[in-house]
């Protein structure tokens, strides 16, 4: 700990993770991102460290679940005929090929992946841009909730998972990234990534992380 100005700063993970007080905030972890069949996978994406994260991701969330850390689930929307689609949010989408049309409501791809289950009580917070802060309700249901620190894990590292970790931190959360726990299409992006997130947030091993969060 350390005290700054009268103010008590939680510095080492140990410190960080009070588990009355976090909350797993889980990224678009959905069937278009990480199935073969998958809007990324039919567009030539590299799905092998998807493949190889997926099983560590679903074990982090049901470890969680069953400590009782309040689990937010996090999926991204788009909207039929792109009715949320910009042009400039097109060009982003559009700009390596694959088709803008991904995770559509209702749809198989829009669907959390097999074991990503959210129960009753876990919010769950559709978005529509990589910020899982950005014009939704995700403040407000961690601030109801008394949550001081969140640990992220998901998709893709470099885009909604990053956008989404700066987010948090900009809205004054401590904020933890679980290494293991998330996967990219491209592994240069998402080494670079977790290299930038590394400098200025807490970025963590799950085997490190789990027994923190599973101490009650």
């Amino acid at each position: 700990m350390l005290n700054h100005n009268g103010k008590i700063v939680r510095q080492t993970l140990e410190e960080i993770l009070i588990p009355a007080q976090t909350a797993l905030v889980v990224i678009d972890i959905q069937n278009d991102f990480f199935a073969p069949d998958g809007v990324f996978a039919r567009a030539g994406r590299d799905m092998a460290l998807a493949e190889a994260h997926l099983p560590i991701m679903v074990d982090v969330v049901r470890r969680a679940q069953a400590s009782d850390i309040m689990t937010v689930f996090v999926r991204q929307v788009t909207l039929p005929g792109g009715a949320g689609d910009s042009p400039a949010w097109l060009r982003l989408k559009l700009r390596d090929g694959k088709s803008p049309d991904y995770t559509l409501p209702g749809s198989w791809g829009a669907e959390f992946c097999d074991g990503i289950a959210p129960r009753p009580e876990d919010p769950v917070v559709d978005k529509m841009r990589p910020d899982a802060f950005h014009r939704t309700a995700l403040d407000l249901i961690l601030r109801a909730n008394g949550i001081d620190t969140v640990v992220c894990l998901g998709a893709n590292t470099e885009g909604c998972v990053e956008s989404t970790v700066r987010s948090a931190a900009h809205h004054d959360y401590y904020t933890v990234v679980v290494e293991d726990a998330v996967a990219s299409s491209n592994t240069a992006y998402h080494e670079a990534s977790l290299a930038l997130m590394r400098n200025r947030f807490v970025v963590a091993q799950s085997a490190e992380l789990l027994p923190l969060l599973e101490r009650g």
